[in-house]
């Protein structure tokens, strides 16, 4: 597997060089890529980059996947903003029988984001403008992830293929993410997930180029047991550096800052309630755990837009 890894990362690197120098860095260029996965990281206000941890988790940070002690699978349906958006999401997660070194853990993931009502214009007879057709448009991403672990230092890479089609134009693309966990105490662990560190490259149908700016997003969790009730508290942040300026929470110049918070709370880790904060929007969710299997639910209110709705299912084996 850590061949198969290299080897990826060498595609990357020859799919790179291909494209020219100057690709230009759009704003919201991986914005599709963002809206996150699994019902219980929403409830959490997507505030999961130091854990919790389950099989999406080459997707939030892919050094949390030394956290999963089983084979994990996951999946996802999303409905996004009402009726805008659908998101469907698989992952799946494998720990190795290594307890430190090289290759810890690898995984594999699918995600999809898509929707329609794009509205196509042509001019009548008089010269107006009308709607001729509507069309849909997609994007669908493959993650491969590996992961490895150094006493209290975990790290892990995804590579991360996708494709693009936006009614009249398609696109095809790669980038490189990079995770960081540090076990600071049993109880505390911090996380840093650098997203795009190779500047995603996209490269469309008509012949132009762009880049997708590099995302940092520390994070931390605390986790704290009380008898059969335990109870972690989580917090990360989107540092970008594109100019989002107003469209943030928090800017300066070409920086700004978006937040995420979550609070969860389980009876004997079977139980799961669960409210967070995502970018200042709430987010609610529940959850259960019987045996292998897992049943997660989320929703998350937005005052612009109609609220989204996220249902997750998980399955552990050996």
């Amino acid at each position: 597997m850590s061949r198969a890894i290299i080897a990826a990362t060498g595609l990357f690197a020859i799919i790179f060089a291909a494209f020219p120098a100057d690709l230009s860095a759009r704003k919201f260029a991986g914005e599709s890529f963002s809206l996150g996965v699994g019902a219980r990281s929403l409830a959490l206000g997507r505030a999961v980059i130091a854990g919790p941890f389950d099989g999406g988790a080459g997707y939030w940070n892919p050094a949390g996947m030394n956290y999963v002690t089983q084979r994990t699978f996951l999946a996802m349906h999303s409905e996004t903003f009402g009726s805008l958006l659908n998101q469907e999401f698989a992952g799946f997660v494998v720990p190795t029988t290594s307890a430190s070194g090289l290759l810890t853990s690898y995984g594999l993931y699918v995600y999809y984001v898509g929707g329609s009502g794009i509205k196509l214009t042509e001019l009548d007879a008089t010269g107006r403008p009308v709607v001729s057709r509507e069309e849909s448009h997609a994007d669908l991403a493959f993650g491969f992830s590996a992961a490895a672990r150094y006493g209290k230092l975990n790290i892990g890479v995804t590579f991360r293929p996708f494709y693009r089609d936006i009614a009249v134009t398609t696109a095809v693309g790669a980038s490189l993410d990079l995770g960081l966990l540090y076990q600071a105490r049993t109880d505390l662990r911090l996380g840093l997930a650098l997203g795009d560190i190779s500047s995603g490259i996209i490269r469309y149908s008509d012949g132009t180029t762009e880049s997708i700016t590099p995302t940092l997003r520390p994070g931390l969790m605390y986790e704290r047991a009380f008898r059969d009730v335990t109870v972690r508290l989580m917090g990360s942040g989107d540092v970008r550096f594109e100019g989002r300026k107003a469209t943030a929470q928090y800017w300066s110049g070409d920086i700004s800052l978006d937040t995420h918070y979550g609070l969860e709370v389980s009876y004997t880790e079977s139980i799961f309630g669960r409210v967070g904060a995502d970018v200042g929007d709430f987010t609610a969710g529940a959850g259960f755990v019987s045996g292998a299997l897992s049943i997660d639910a989320a929703v998350l209110r937005t005052g612009d837009l109609d609220d989204s709705y996220r249902f997750s299912a998980g399955y552990s084996f050996k």
